[in-house]
């Protein structure tokens, strides 16, 4: 089992790694559906011994709202945008992937440098990774649908750091977390759609038009 984990969290990782250079945006979508079930297998596999309201809670966050959920909401986005790439990087595809990797390799000697026995190095590592990436992303691309994209990975990474941290996922906690995450997105919707209407276009360029 512990061999199957750590295979996971590096699949996790590569998804990162490889979300740096993506361009056409239907990859988005496969890529949150399978960070989604990473973490869902992950959650399942250290929670096996919490209650039967935790494992059901963890369900729904994780398969539900994470592998589902929001790459159909994704994928709906995408759709009405009428794109099929993003609008383009700062740094090229292939430099974001020697960064990213440069970023992992950054998060690794961060968590190492901690020496915390209690501390499950690898599901830190990924949390710390996800979330340099996600911003990384966020701050690379110029498609507001790509910022939407960043704010989940960011998001999965704060997820795993309850994970690095012992498992310890308070129900009200996750609440907190779910209902910020559901709340987000529907307001990032609304938002795109309504960039849609005025300026067929999600390019974040296009931000500048707007007048009070």
């Amino acid at each position: 089992m512990t061999y199957l984990i750590n295979l996971l969290v590096v699949a996790y990782i590569v998804s990162l790694i490889y979300l740096s250079k993506v361009e056409l945006l239907k990859n988005y979508v496969r890529i949150l559906a399978v960070q989604g079930l990473i973490i869902f297998f992950v959650a399942i596999s250290e929670l096996k011994d919490a209650d039967v309201l935790h494992l059901l809670f963890v369900l729904v966050e994780t398969l539900l709202f994470k592998a589902i959920f929001v790459p159909l909401f994704m994928q709906r986005v995408i759709k009405r945008s009428g794109k099929a790439k993003n609008s383009g990087m700062y740094i090229k595809p292939y430099a974001s992937v020697v960064m990213a990797t440069i970023f992992v390799a950054i998060a690794f000697a961060i968590v190492e440098s901690i020496h915390d026995k209690h501390l499950e190095i690898k599901y830190f590592t990924a949390a710390i990774s996800s979330i340099i990436i996600g911003l990384y992303v966020g701050i690379n691309h110029r498609d507001i649908i790509t910022h939407l994209v960043s704010y989940m990975i960011i998001e999965n990474g704060i997820f795993l750091i309850a994970l690095a941290l012992g498992g310890e996922m308070p129900i009200l906690v996750n609440s907190a977390i779910l209902l910020d995450i559901f709340s987000s997105i529907l307001i990032m919707g609304i938002f795109l759609n309504k960039i849609k209407d005025y300026f067929h276009t999600t390019d974040d360029n296009e931000l500048t038009q707007l007048k009070d």
